[in-house]
């Protein structure tokens, strides 16, 4: 059952904005299957509206995914937070912004804010899976994961980065507060990130501004302070403080339709105990 639950995300992976639609013995041939294979797979994948079936016999994405997605979308209550405040720092600064959050082994764009300045970098579209290993926002994602996802990370892909360089970078960024990549993954364009926290520390998100580089290097710095600033308000809003992190666990609890946060149920007699804030 594992296998073809895997073999199911193989083949839903294939799908991206440029290639939106693929055929059986394409999906076959590219994923080292027998045509056999991928034909029931696509087939059941259809039955469940996840994929839908063209009149030419190819496949497209069902829009069970979409009202999937907005489900998700819905019961994500820190994610219109932080739209909020990201469209306060966008007026502000003026260049592209997005939140990312690590699904897995990938890092998935959640939300943006175009940029309005000349020139500005072009937002990806929601639901775009960015680099774990070399975006801004990767690195602060994995910067605060245990190292078992980090090493997972790094097996699932083919960059080149050793363990010991990946490591020493990760403690640079949990260290300063934020992650810079300079054109690594689009030639003239750079970019920043910082941490999101919810009320219990944990980091969930991370906020990225990308700009030019001909004009990141005058900015850097203001755009660095701007940034984390913001990223410690949706903090702060989600239930986040530094001197009340180690006090008890805190949760969401949706009440009538509205969220809000609760302490944790604690057992009786149960010590309590500060939380730990090594990264």
């Amino acid at each position: 059952m594992l296998g073809t639950f895997e073999k199911a995300r193989a083949i839903l992976d294939l799908y991206t904005t440029e290639r939106p639609e693929w055929g059986v013995s394409e999906v076959a041939r590219q994923l080292g299957m027998p045509t056999s294979s991928a034909h029931i797979l696509l087939a059941s994948l259809a039955e469940l509206g996840v994929l839908h079936r063209t009149v030419a016999g190819r496949y497209r994405l069902g829009f069970k995914l979409l009202a999937l997605s907005q489900v998700l979308l819905a019961n994500t209550p820190w994610r219109e937070v932080a739209q909020e405040e990201m469209n306060r720092l966008g007026r502000a600064l003026g260049e592209t912004l997005h939140l990312a959050a690590l699904d897995g082994n990938q890092v998935v764009l959640v939300a943006g804010v175009p940029g309005h300045l000349p020139g500005s970098v072009r937002l990806p579209r929601v639901g775009t899976v960015l680099s774990a290993l070399t975006s801004a926002s990767g690195q602060v994602l994995l910067a605060h994961r245990p190292r078992e996802v980090v090493e997972a990370v790094l097996a699932a892909t083919e960059d080149p980065l050793t363990w010991d360089i990946l490591v020493e970078l990760l403690e640079q960024v949990c260290t300063g507060g934020y992650a810079r990549e300079i054109g690594k993954l689009a030639l003239g364009h750079s970019s920043l990130a910082a941490p999101v926290r919810n009320h219990n520390g944990e980091v969930i998100a991370a906020l990225a501004c990308s700009v030019p580089s001909d004009r990141f290097r005058d900015r850097e710095g203001h755009l660095r302070a701007a940034l984390v600033q913001a990223c410690t308000q949706i903090s702060l809003r989600l239930g986040y403080h530094p001197e009340l992190s180690g006090k008890g666990l805190l949760v969401w609890s949706s009440v009538e339709g509205r969220d809000k946060l609760y302490p944790a149920a604690r057992r009786s007699g149960a010590r309590r105990r500060p939380k730990s804030q090594t990264p």
